[in-house]
This record gives structure tokens, sequence and C-alpha cells, in this order.
């Protein structure tokens, strides 16, 4: 398939996974690489998405626009990921390099993808964007299994360095100690303009939002123990929980506290859910909390923001480059086990409050997150280390 192009400027996106179906993207390293297409639709670059994908067995190609297309290609038969990038990966990603001759390779994701880079393919200038750390989510794991997995991820990152780095905050950028870096650059990921058509809502219904996996690193039993506590004093909010569950040990977890607790009628636990089910129930809420033990810079916190919409999270990793307490949102101490109790209490029925966080939030996320602003410093990157 030949892309329409009226400059020279070819980049090869590399990521593993990218849903077949580009409307069931969750959230994560996909709605990031999804949103940032968007971006570039206004711009005069070629972009090929190579996604390796476990789930097919032939070569699937899809038209996104005249200048932008998604490979995908099966990931291998071996039963794990990476060996398949290892004994695989490198050969379809040199056949890649060879129909579309990029300029650029940007890998969305390091770890042990980047096996694929092995064997004849290092030849071309490498892009890697940072959206967390191996080691750091290592010292959340409890299995041992996870344990040995997050370690021998950070360990092959190391020996197997991209010296190109996008960090997408200043806390992955001051954890990132590697001597080896040629450029950097600090984008943050990028936002489609529905988020930032969603008005600030004029009033509070009292409605929380949760999204993403839920785990222990997530911390949901946070949030749940705060509103059963809440609920003593009657003070009811409605949570939407939007995500599914990973870890057995830890959904018994919620299961056995959701039995034991009086929340049954005000929690709803919805699955995982597509991006325009998302937006519907942004919309739809007042306030999203992120109880979370460790995060880099989450996408929904900005995804919220730019709806106008209160967000109330734990004040770790990127989070307080987002958020400026009690000004644009809130920030709380996990260490403080009243501290999400005290700000839920202050918003509850407090329309004045709501609407007023909701403005100053959606006026931070237009000046920083809008896509076509983001894919401009991303290309004005990509040129920058090609002139290198």
């Amino acid at each position: 398939m030949k892309l329409k192009t009226t400059n020279n400027l070819k980049v090869l996106i590399v990521l593993p996974g990218f849903p077949l179906d580009i409307n069931s993207i969750k959230g994560g390293v996909h709605a990031a690489v999804s949103n940032l297409l968007h971006g570039f639709l206004s711009n005069e670059i070629a972009v090929r998405v190579l996604s390796f994908n476990s789930e097919i067995n032939n070569r699937q190609i899809y038209k996104y626009s005249d200048s932008i297309e998604i490979v995908y290609e099966p990931e291998g038969p071996f039963p794990f990921h990476s060996l398949n990038y290892l004994f695989k990966g490198p050969s379809i990603l040199k056949k890649n390099i060879r129909e579309f001759n990029p300029d650029i390779l940007h890998f969305q994701t390091g770890n042990t993808l980047m096996f694929t880079r092995l064997f004849g393919t290092l030849h071309v200038k490498s892009i890697l964007t940072i959206h967390a750390f191996a080691f750091e989510e290592l010292k959340t794991k409890t299995s041992t299994k996870d344990k040995l997995t997050f370690w021998f991820n950070g360990l092959i990152n190391e020996l197997l360095p991209i010296k190109n780095i996008i960090y997408i905050s200043a806390s992955s950028q001051s954890k990132h100690f590697s001597k080896r870096i040629n450029n950097a650059a600090l984008i943050p990921n990028a936002l489609r303009p529905a988020y930032f058509n969603i008005p600030v809502s004029e009033n509070t219904k009292n409605q929380l939002l949760y999204i993403g996996v839920i785990n222990n690193r997530k911390n949901l039993i946070h949030l749940l123990q705060t509103l059963s506590c809440l609920q003593d004093e009657n003070i009811f909010f409605t949570l939407n929980v939007l995500g599914g569950f990973k870890d057995k040990e830890y959904e018994n977890l919620v299961e056995d506290y959701m039995n034991k607790s009086q929340l049954k009628n005000h929690v709803h636990f919805r699955g995982w859910v597509n991006q325009d089910d998302a937006i519907n129930f942004i919309s739809n809420s007042n306030i999203l909390v992120i109880p979370s033990f460790q995060e880099t810079l989450p996408m929904v916190i900005a995804e919220n923001m730019a709806a106008g919409k209160v967000v109330v999270s734990s004040a770790v990793g990127g989070i307080p480059e987002m958020i400026e307490d009690q000004k644009n949102g809130f920030l709380f101490n996990l260490s403080d086990s009243n501290s999400l109790y005290k700000i839920l209490q202050s918003l509850y029925n407090n329309d004045q409050l709501v609407v007023q966080i909701g403005k100053k939030a959606k006026e931070f996320a237009i000046a920083r997150y809008h896509c076509d602003e983001v894919a401009a410093k991303t290309i004005s990157f990509y040129k920058k280390v090609l002139s290198n």
C-alpha cells in the first residue's frame, strides 16, 4: 500500500497488541498511540504502525488514512512474548523496514520488544517513548513470577538501550539515569478533541469514577474503604468502576470486602469499556479518583481534566506535575488514612467547588494535552534526531 506524503519524513511506530478493532481500545499505551495518530492527520508525514499480535495467524493491514496505515503481524508460535520477539521479531521488523523505508523507528514500549531490534535493524535511528519503568513497577509486584518478569524486562531495557528518548513526565526523566542518551524530549501523551468537547458540569451529582486495571498497585480497596467510612456519616457517593481484574488474589480481596460492606447499591463494576463508552461515563461523572501506589502519568487523569472533571489522586509518580493541589484538582497522601476521606467529604454536594476546580482542570488540559499540540512536538523531536 502506497501512502501519500508531500515530504520525506516517514515514521514506523512499533508496539505490541494494538487492537484489530481500534474502537475497542481500553486505554494505556494503545490509547496514547491512537490519539497521537489522530494528531498526525493534520501533518504531512507518512506513518506505518507495526503491531505484533498474538491472536492472528496472518498479516492484516488497516488503512487509517491516506498517510497512515496499521500493519498487524502474527507475533509468532511461542507461548512467551519474549521468545517470539527474539526469534521472529527481527525478521518481521526488517521486512517492514524494507517495505516502508522509514526515517525513524518509534518504539512505544521497551522491555523484551527490544529483541526485535537485533540482527540488522539498528542502523535506522530509533526513538523510545517511556510510559513506565519496569524496575519501578517491580516494587509493587507480589508474586515471584511477576517479580522475575519485571526484573527481566528492566534488565533488557538496560542491555539494549535506545539513545533517543521521549519522556511523558518530568518524574520519568528524573528516574532515568542512563548516560547513553543522545537526545531527549518531554512530551506528554495526547488526547483527542472528544474529551475537550465535554462541557464542564454546572452541578454535582456525587458521581465518582475509577478507570483502569484493578490490582494491588492501583489500590482500589483504599477507595472502597473510604466510601464505607463516608457512608457511616450519611455521605453517599455513587462509584462506577471501569476496568477489570488481572490478579485473582486481589479480585478475591475486593469481592470479599464488597460482600461485607454496605456498598453494593452504590458501587458498580462495569468491566472494560471502549473509548466511546468511557467518554460517556466521564461525561456523566463529576470526580475521578486515583488511589494508586505507583503511576507514571495516567492518561485517565488528562482525559478527565480535559472534560472539566475534578480529579482526586494519590500524590505519586508524575501526578503532581498534572495536578496543582486545590487549584485544578486534589492530591492526597496514602500514608494518611483520612486524607482521601476529607477531600471527598469537602466535595460532597458542593456544586461551587466542583465547577470551580473543573474549569481550572480544563484550562490546564487544553494548553498541554491536545493531540495536535502533542503531534507537533513529536514531529519536531523526530527532525531533531534526524539532524544529529
